[in-house]
């Protein structure tokens, strides 16, 4: 007789799951597979509201409506040959066919589950609910699911009248990101596709009348308006690493901005613009800042609000909410960052929407935290927030991506995300792949690589296992992790034999760097105001970065005498690495805000090596770079593709000058498992392995209306 997976067991013929234990048991599972699923896989579990994380339950039927779901998305995968990996082939059911309907089906309806818990304040606990389930609170509103699948579903838009939502998702299985729209009153109307170009389509906008939507191909590049009946989009922008577009309240103008994800460089470079939105020039708002993003329109269309810094600085001094006006001019500060720092709200404040009614500027956040969906009121007057930030929404995943309807409905992503790092065998004689990818961290918090030592037996990586993000260590071949330090916020480096650690000091990026023994614990200062990079392989030297990361200095750990190796005047100079041998240093560059290019230099020249002589590996568009065995290639990150994919440039091992064209060793293509996401891609080689870090996500999008 064919094994039923998920009969329930005689103890929970009421239909509710009061454990871990219990809900493991009906999935015919262990408590590790069924929480791994809560996490990567959006399962619905709940939660009690004041209770511990651990006090869960689940119902019946809303399992069995994920378990099929999921189950005929990996069959379909087996199907059309796409790749699953291993623990995802281990979780398919064993049985052929699917479980009775007596036993499937409990005495109550699925179609009516709601769980909406109301915090003391008035915001909403999110928790999971059917697609269109509605609930009203004792405050006058009301939480919908407006999209219901395992998969992601992102980038909310409400039009102005709040009659439909479009987004993007991966629904339809090729993995890639296509814009789709849908009746935000449900029925039955399915959700409609309006783009299938390859590549991903993001980060739609309505026009003002809702027949049309405004979006971006980020990394195939273009902006590009379609009408939600259907056709041929029309180009509108045609530039690299466009994103965010937004359509002015009048329809005339659309506005956005070029640069790299905020997960690849939250700092980086970036540049907003304005277009007509029957097509023209575009014109640069903003364009003597450091960084000018996701800019969002004034209620009036008058003037964008958007995320800026004046200069590089890594104190952040000048970073905040701006207001220009959309003709031009200089742009002046809100104040914002300030308010909400007061507040307690961490992380790149990123503005969705400026309302009209009372002049709120609704918000989510980017950062190691979890984010939820905030407002707080920009004056008309003063262009200046005032008052005390207000929370909307209490999940406990990330919450991203607010959109608002004339009326007031909030649209946004419940994101679930899981950041860990991974590994890729190399074949060692070409460098390329040759296996598949395997889970290094697996676990419910942000694990974020940092390097290994060269015998591959010892990884630093930062993590928030602890609830805030500290540098942890973990023996590869025991397994075993434990956290060295809980008071920094940069990234820290092992030496090459693994015994000491350059690590930030404290929580400030201007703090300096100290030496660490992993033996004994014996800390000592290495340097003031700067950055640590890489260790010399015999761990006499620290490439480190300094002035705000456009100076790349050598640093002797014994006599702390420093050389300086290579500077600029306008670009930060990033992940410097040493090659085995000691005697190159390659690094990646932030020029302009869609340029990223990889050079090597000597590691001992007398004098300051000039611009004009160092040696380009790459330079369309490469970041994250990392010796090959030998000298004889660089890995790294790109966009060639379309999406952010491991390559290998191979390089003549005496003069480090590029031979031959890229090779792809790694694709990332599947919305659902990607670089640079939910963290700053970062990569290292070691022992055989190219270590990388990755995101898994799921999400679904929901409205908070009245």
């Amino acid at each position: 007789m064919p094994i039923d997976h998920l009969s329930p067991p005689p103890d929970t013929t009421d239909g509710l799951l009061d454990s871990w234990k219990a809900i493991a048991r009906y999935l015919n599972r262990d408590e590790s597979t069924v929480q791994r699923w809560e996490k990567r896989e959006n399962m619905p579990v709940h939660r009690h509201v004041h209770e511990k994380r651990g006090s869960v339950y689940a119902y019946h039927a809303e399992l069995d409506a994920w378990w099929q779901g999921r189950r005929q998305r990996l069959e379909a995968d087996q199907g059309n040959g796409a790749g699953i990996p291993p623990e995802a082939a281990r979780d398919l059911p064993i049985a052929d066919d699917g479980p009775r309907a007596r036993d499937r089906w409990p005495r109550w309806s699925a179609g009516v589950v709601v769980v909406l818990l109301v915090i003391a304040t008035g915001a909403l606990v999110l928790s999971w609910v059917p697609y269109g389930a509605t609930s009203p609170s004792p405050f006058g509103a009301t939480l919908v699911r407006l999209t219901s699948t395992s998969g992601l579903n992102i980038d909310p838009a409400l039009s102005a009248d709040g009659s439909l939502l479009a987004f993007a998702s991966d629904r339809d299985g090729t993995g890639e990101l296509d814009i789709w729209v849908q009746p935000v009153g449900g029925g039955r109307e399915q959700p409609r596709r309006i783009t299938s170009e390859p590549g991903d389509e993001r980060e739609p906008s309505f026009s003002p009348t809702g027949a049309s939507v405004v979006y971006a191909r980020n990394n195939a590049n273009g902006v590009h308006i379609v009408d939600i009946a259907g056709g041929t989009p029309r180009l509108l922008v045609d530039a690299a690493q466009t994103r965010t577009p937004r359509f002015s309240p009048d329809g005339r103008w659309v506005t956005y901005w070029t640069g790299v994800p905020v997960p690849v460089a939250p700092r980086g470079t970036a540049a907003l613009f304005v277009v007509p939105a029957s097509g023209g020039s575009p014109r640069s708002l903003a364009s003597d800042f450091a960084q000018a993003r996701l800019g969002t329109w004034s209620p009036d269309g008058t003037s964008v609000l958007f995320v800026g810094e004046r200069e590089r600085d890594p104190s952040q001094s000048t970073l905040d909410w701006y207001i220009v006006d959309a003709r031009g001019g200089e742009p002046f500060r809100t104040g914002a960052v300030a308010v909400l720092r007061k507040a307690g709200i961490e992380g790149l404040p990123i503005p969705g929407a400026w309302t009209g009614e009372d002049g709120s500027v609704v918000f989510t956040t980017y950062g190691p935290a979890t984010s939820n969906v905030w407002k707080v009121t920009v004056s008309p007057a003063t262009g200046r927030v005032a008052g005390e930030p207000t929370a909307l929404t209490f999940g406990t995943a990330n919450e991203r991506g607010p959109a608002v309807s004339a009326s007031g409905q909030v649209a946004f992503a419940n994101v679930t995300e899981n950041i860990d790092v991974w590994r890729l065998p190399l074949d060692p004689t070409t460098g390329l792949g040759s296996g598949a990818l395997e889970r290094v961290t697996d676990d419910a918090a942000d694990d974020r690589l940092t390097n290994l030592s060269d015998d591959g037996r010892t990884m630093v990586f930062m993590s928030s296992r602890t609830g805030q993000e500290g540098v942890w260590v973990r023996d590869v071949q025991g397994r075993s992790d434990r956290q060295v330090t809980n008071d920094t916020a940069g990234l820290a480096r092992i030496s090459r034999d693994g015994a000491t650690l350059a690590v930030p000091r404290g929580r400030s990026n201007t703090a300096g760097v100290d030496l660490l023994s992993l033996a004994d614990g014996r800390r000592s200062g290495l340097c003031d105001d700067c950055f640590a990079g890489d260790w010399s392989p015999d761990g006499a030297r620290l490439v480190v970065q300094k002035n705000g990361l456009s100076r790349l200095v050598l640093r002797d750990v014994t006599s702390s005498r420093e050389r300086e190796l290579a500077a600029h005047g306008a670009w930060y100079l990033l992940q410097p690495r040493f090659s085995d041998d000691g005697e190159w240093i390659v690094f990646h560059t932030s020029g302009t805000p869609t340029t990223r290019q990889i050079y090597a230099i000597p590691a001992f020249s007398r004098s300051p090596i000039p611009v004009q002589a160092w040696i380009p590996i790459v330079t369309d568009f490469g970041v994250q770079p990392s010796w090959a065995r030998d000298g004889s290639g660089v890995y790294y990150f790109s966009l060639r593709d379309g999406a952010f994919c491991v390559w290998l440039q191979p390089v003549d091992r005496v003069t480090k000058r590029p031979i031959d064209n890229p090779v792809a060793v790694q694709h990332f293509h599947q919305a659902r498992l990607r670089a640079a996401t939910g963290a700053m891609a970062s990569n290292h080689r070691a022992d055989g392995y190219l270590y990388v870090t990755l995101t898994s996500s799921a999400a679904n999008i929901w409205m908070l209306g009245r």
